[in-house]
């Protein structure tokens, strides 16, 4: 015959009755509330990957309302890809202030130190590669276009990076870097840079700003006197050309004069042969009247009593 149970174990058999009751209760609501915990949605700027024990799925999510199995067997990522991220090169900021990194040195060509600091805008391209092809981004962006930088900068002279080749080495670095990372499965699209300072050291800062000075001096008179030139070139040569034009007409009128006399000449030259006398006559004549031209001439009759074989008259020329 069996020996009745005591009241206490009694107690605990109802009390583990009642518990495992309440659990198969429980579980098809637990159940129910683990299975829609696998709904979510997509915004309209964002890229869903859904990952399933740890492999991405092939299918890309796109916005609006979708089913996943719920954790742990599926995981959902929406990453935001139309959010532009800014990313500083080589300062480091905090609310409205900055402060310079070590790495803002950068060595030229010609062995001058410059401190280079940039700011570079990105964005996700390609979801899957930026979750799972790098681990930290935003780390990987600013080490390219460093790197990048460090290279151009390297192969210019101080004076290039100052002046002429400051945004070629901008536009280059963002190049050289989106290439990088391409290579490097990083999933992101460097959108553009802006540097923000390209400056020497501050002990030498004063010393570069008065070569810059004498450098725009120089340009700026060099300016001047292309603009000079310019405008005086075309004056003096119109001069010429009109003293050449002068010089010519003269040349013409005195060979023209020249030819006339030389005619003149040989006609009466001609003439002389076949009358000697009187051509030598008619030419006297033509002399004293071309003298007596430009003269006074006057003549004064014998004064009475004067005596005789002094003449019939007198003649006075007297010069203009």
């Amino acid at each position: 015959m069996a020996a009745p149970r005591s009241p206490d174990a009694n107690r605990g058999g109802n009390a583990l009755r009642h518990w495992v009751r309440f659990v198969w209760l429980l579980a098809p609501l637990g159940l129910l509330v683990w299975a829609a915990s696998g709904f979510y949605t997509v915004g309209t700027d964002e890229a869903g990957v859904v990952t399933r024990f740890g492999r991405v799925l092939p299918d890309r999510v796109e916005p609006g309302l979708h089913y996943a199995l719920p954790w742990p067997v599926d995981r959902v990522y929406t990453p935001r890809t139309t959010d532009v991220k800014n990313i500083n090169v080589g300062f480091t900021t905090k609310g409205e202030k900055w402060a310079e990194r070590r790495r803002s040195d950068m060595l030229t060509g010609d062995e001058n130190i410059l401190k280079i600091m940039m700011v570079v805008q990105y964005k996700i391209r390609d979801p899957e590669a930026n979750l799972f092809g790098v681990e930290d981004p935003h780390w990987l962006v600013e080490r390219t276009v460093e790197s990048a930088v460090n290279r151009l900068v390297a192969e210019r002279e101080v004076d290039a990076v100052l002046t002429t080749a400051k945004d070629e080495v901008q536009v280059e670095a963002i190049r050289i870097a989106q290439e990088l990372l391409d290579a490097y499965g990083a999933g992101i699209w460097l959108l553009g840079g802006n540097l923000q300072v390209v400056d020497p050291p501050v002990p030498v800062m004063e010393a570069f700003k008065d070569v810059a000075s004498a450098k725009k001096d120089k340009e700026r008179l060099v300016d001047e006197a292309r603009e000079y030139a310019s405008r005086i070139l075309p004056e003096a040569r119109g001069r010429a050309q009109q003293v050449v034009s002068k010089a010519k007409g003269i040349s013409a009128d005195r060979l023209s004069r020249a030819r006339g006399d030389t005619d003149r000449f040989l006609s009466l030259f001609e003439e002389y042969r076949h009358a000697k006398e009187i051509t030598r006559r008619r030419l006297y004549v033509e002399s004293m009247e071309r003298v007596f031209s430009k003269m006074d001439v006057v003549v004064l009759d014998r004064p009475a009593g004067a005596e005789a074989g002094a003449g019939a008259s007198r003649i006075t020329i007297v010069d203009r």
